[in-house]
């Protein structure tokens, strides 16, 4: 099964998305920033990796959000949705048409990849644990 990690980035009660570029198979579709896991290093380390390379932003971890298997075709992926903060560096879209700040109630107004529905709807519901820690 495929590994992929997402970071939900909160700063003044604002979730961090980003939106896929227009070449990309899902394009123009809206995400949690994240990426696939590389052989031989940890889920922190990729996500940390994956944040660096696509926004030029160095995070640091919060605990776990959540956990998931999304199922499509005949394939799964298993997620790791970690909380996080922008610790240093200028944001840069290195693979992502646009990003936004916005709030748990303005998620509802973009289109999500379909994996990240289940987070989106964590967050609107007011499921996010701030007192979760890795």
């Amino acid at each position: 099964m495929k590994q992929v990690t997402a970071a939900i980035i909160k700063e003044h009660d604002k979730y961090l998305i980003c939106q896929r570029g227009a070449e990309d198979e899902c394009s123009l579709l809206w995400e949690f920033p994240g990426g696939k896991l590389e052989v031989g290093e940890t889920l922190e380390e990729c996500i940390i990796r994956e944040i660096k390379e696509e926004l030029d932003l160095d995070i640091k971890l919060q605990g776990i959000f959540t956990t998931s298997i999304y199922r499509f075709a005949k394939k799964e992926i298993q997620f790791t949705v970690y909380d996080a903060v922008i610790t240093a560096g200028q944001m840069k879209l290195n693979v992502h048409n646009d990003a936004k700040w916005v709030t748990a109630g303005e998620l509802s107004k973009y289109n999500f990849m379909p994996a990240d529905i289940e987070f989106v709807e964590k967050l609107i519901r007011g499921n996010h644990n701030e007192d979760n820690n890795l």
